[in-house]
């Protein structure tokens, strides 16, 4: 034993070291001494038997299983050390998620439920607690310890098992449940991500379970105000009351948490947009979803060169004092999809909540030295340093007014002058182009009136 991770009313969880094969686990120590005769028994036929569930819930977003034994005629688990903060913990901090953020910690909990369910195993206490955030950016489902097999019949009749804020109305009733109630509690989450309050709120236990069985359908009133009317739906079905009215399964309901559009100032998901200061503008490339590349690129895309770790980095690293571990998921997802590294920061800033913290961040990022380099494939031949050059501009017209711009918006400065010196014309017209990019009106009238 290590160090004491967390204490409950029925038991203990450590950390340890497995001397045999040398690695880090988390033993969970249940105190079934608490217990007598035939309800001990039981206890323990029921505990071994949800060990043996959880232990053949093999999967990437699913804390494993290692062993079970008894110690001192105590059950216990040793499962996988994860090192990381719970969802509850990360809520806390940041009091709501944005939605893309919300979306990126769901998806992964449902393709854990959906691996559970797959198996007849319902997990039946889905609560931020149970949600694991790693360092990484992954997400672990945690406890599956009052999981049952549904073929089992070793039920406790009448038992409620769960975390009342998050359960579902059949489980709370007592009746039997399904993946559908594991859908329930996932939406519950889910609101909360969103919106910083559970959806059935109440001060006693009595409270929550009135709401929660009042026959009328959810109704979020101005609480997801604003957020994107395709997730509201989502969420609005996920916590349907009669359990036929939710989603069939977990694969459905993360399809639609997927196809949720994002948006950031009005421009959809997948075009690029820079912000700066208080000046929002489209670039001309947008992603093709075909190809993962970019649609009228500019000439400043590099032969299929790889971004620069130490700039993904900083970008993670600043990223990540907006919406925490949940960064390095996000970066690495975002890059899947291709496109420049401005389309990059921008897809990131999407999980940034609030407008004025999302603006910094892209400042922040698309000034940073070293932002210039591509992440998307292309055919342009521009080295790092100078912008491809135009009929009819000379290159050492395109360095001046590159060396201008970057004194003002930094190292993309080169991608904005490439794009905007490729649709040809004076200086001047070049000039017109680019300050459209410069937020504050006396530096953009100083580069303006630099033409020579």
């Amino acid at each position: 034993m290590q160090a004491v991770l967390g204490r409950g009313a029925m038991g203990v969880i450590y950390r340890a070291h497995d001397p045999v094969i040398d690695r880090t686990v988390a033993l969970k120590l249940v105190r079934a001494d608490l217990l007598e005769g035939e309800e001990r028994e039981e206890f323990l036929a029921r505990f071994r038997q949800e060990a043996q569930a959880a232990g053949r819930c093999t999967h990437p977003n699913i804390v494993t299983i290692h062993d079970f034994a008894l110690h001192e005629g105590n059950p216990f688990l040793a499962m996988e050390y994860v090192h990381g903060d719970s969802l509850a913990v990360a809520l806390r901090r940041a009091g709501r998620f944005a939605p893309a953020a919300a979306i990126a910690v769901m998806v992964q909990v449902l393709d854990a439920l959906g691996a559970a369910h797959a198996l007849g195993i319902v997990h039946r206490d889905i609560k931020p607690a149970n949600i694991l955030l790693l360092a990484d950016g992954r997400v672990k489902v945690t406890d599956f310890g009052i999981a049952r097999i549904d073929t089992a019949g070793m039920t406790l009749a009448g038992t409620v098992l769960g975390t009342p804020s998050y359960m579902s109305p059949e489980q709370c009733r007592g009746d039997a449940v399904d993946g559908r109630s594991d859908l329930f509690s996932a939406g519950a989450v889910l609101f909360e991500l969103l919106s910083g309050e559970r959806p059935f709120p109440g001060r006693t236990f009595t409270a929550i379970t009135h709401a929660l069985m009042d026959p009328a359908p959810f109704d979020p009133g101005t609480r997801l105000a604003g957020q994107p009317p395709a997730l509201v739906a989502a969420v609005r079905r996920a916590l349907a009351k009669r359990a036929e009215e939710r989603f069939t399964a977990a694969a459905a309901m993360a399809a639609a948490l997927r196809a949720v559009p994002m948006e950031t100032g009005g421009l959809q998901l997948g075009e690029a947009t820079m912000v700066v200061g208080d000046a929002t503008t489209l670039a001309p490339g947008r992603l093709d979803p075909g190809t993962g590349g970019a649609v009228g690129a500019d000439p400043l895309a590099e032969d299929a060169a790889a971004p620069d770790p130490a700039v993904l980095a900083t970008i993670e690293r600043r990223l990540a004092g907006h919406v925490g571990p949940i960064a390095r998921h996000l970066v690495r997802e975002a890059l899947r999809q291709g496109g420049s590294l401005e389309d990059l920061c921008v897809r990131l800033g999407r999980n940034i909540e609030r407008a004025e913290e999302r603006e910094a961040f892209l400042r922040s990022v698309l000034r940073a030295p070293g932002t210039g380099t591509r992440t998307g494939v292309g055919t342009g031949r521009a080295s790092a340093s100078q912008p491809a050059a135009a009929p009819g501009l000379p290159p050492a017209v395109l360095e001046r007014v590159q060396r201008e711009l970057t004194q003002v918006v930094g190292p993309i400065a080169r991608l904005l002058v490439a794009r905007a010196a490729a649709q040809g014309g004076s200086e001047a017209d070049l000039r017109l182009r680019l300050a459209t990019h410069i937020a504050n009106a006396a530096e953009r009238a100083a580069f303006l009136g630099s033409d020579a």
